[in-house]
Parts: C-alpha cells; structure tokens; sequence
C-alpha cells in the first residue's frame, strides 16, 4: 500500500507553543484530520481530480492550511518515482538548473537523492543552502520557515525553468512504470510543492509532513 503523506503549512511559533513533540504531533494529526473530506482517505479514497487546498473554520483557522496535492502526490511512492525520474533526467540539463532542482527537491523528498553528492554545480542555486532540523518520529518533513524561505528562493528558479527539462525528460527518465508517467506530472508535482512553499513562505511559516 505504500506510505501517504500529508502536508501542511503552520504558524510555527503557534506550533512550537506546545510543550513537547508528543503534543506538537498530535495538534498537527489533529489538524490534518479537521479539515478532510472523508475520513477513510486511505489506502482505498479517490483522490481529487487536481491539487487543492483545505483551510480550517473556527476556532483553529489562522494557524495551518493543508495541501492536497491530488491524483498524483498523495503517495510517497510518487514523490520516489519523480526523484529516481530526475536523477535518470539531470546529467541532460544545463547545469545552472540542475542545480536549483537538486536542492529544491532534496529536503522535500526526504532522505537526499544521491546527486546531491555533486556540490560543483555552477549558478546561484548553490549559494542557497536549504537545512533543515531532524524530523521528530513519523514525520516525513519538518521545514521551519527559514527553511521555506530559502526552498522559495529556490524555487523562483526551478519555476521558470520546468519547461527547459521537458525534452531531456521525456527522452531520459524511465517514467512508464509509475503514476509520474509523463513530463506533466513531474512537473505538477513540482508546481505544487511550489505552490506549499510559496504559501508558507508569505505568511512566515513553516511546513511539516505528515506520514499518513
């Protein structure tokens, strides 16, 4: 059945307010939970057509949002398919961009891409280190929001530049044996990150990762 994640951009000085990892997991679970259309979503829920995203009433709005990333996303499987896609894909893309997308996704995909052992790369993505602090247990992602600003510089890059890796994909990676079976996806997939990191970034927040 594989791992499904859920995502989520919080007030991290609201998060922070409680006293331990315990209650910081559960005020998230707890948010999470709120605001799903159904409460069987997995392994057996048909996820929406596209991304959207869920916002809490009262009394817990103005502290979170979640992000559905839809079809394709809600499974770690995809995020791991689009990773190894990237790493068939890289060696074919200006090294100015391959460079912005390998530490964009990084962090976001939990557990480093083994390109990443590549720290010559030219252009200005590699003066923007993104790090981030251990993830408590069952966390998939743990970005406070010093992290999000950095992941968003980031990706005002990669952003301009999904087009530029559509021939390299579609001629390189190995994209038929997953839900990331074509360019569009991949690049769905990195719009919505985009999306969550460009959220958490204009209110000041952090984002956490959920595994589900």
């Amino acid at each position: 059945m594989g791992t499904c994640i859920d995502v989520l951009i919080v007030d991290w000085d609201h998060l922070m307010s409680a006293p331990s990892d315990d209650q910081r997991y559960a005020m998230l679970h707890d948010a999470g939970s709120s605001v799903d259309d159904d409460e069987d979503v997995w392994p057996d829920r048909s996820p929406p057509v596209g991304p959207q995203w869920f916002w809490p009433s009262l009394p817990a709005v103005g502290w979170f949002g979640k992000y559905d990333f839809g079809a394709v996303g809600f499974s770690y499987k995809d995020h791991f398919a689009a990773s190894e896609h990237w790493e068939a894909t890289r060696a074919f893309v200006a090294p100015e961009v391959y460079s912005a997308v390998d530490r964009f996704i990084d962090p976001l995909f939990w557990g480093g891409l083994e390109c990443m052992a590549d720290q010559d790369a030219e252009g200005a993505a590699t003066h923007v280190p993104v790090v981030l602090p251990g993830a408590p247990s069952d966390h998939l992602l743990w970005g406070p929001p010093a992290a999000a600003s950095s992941l968003k510089l980031l990706w005002d890059t990669v952003g301009t530049e999904l087009e530029a890796l559509r021939q390299p994909f579609e001629r390189y990676a190995h994209a038929g044996s997953s839900r990331i079976n074509s360019f569009d996806a991949f690049a769905g997939l990195l719009r919505g990150w985009g999306d969550v990191i460009g959220q958490a970034q204009q209110r000041g927040w952090g984002v956490v990762g959920l595994r589900c």
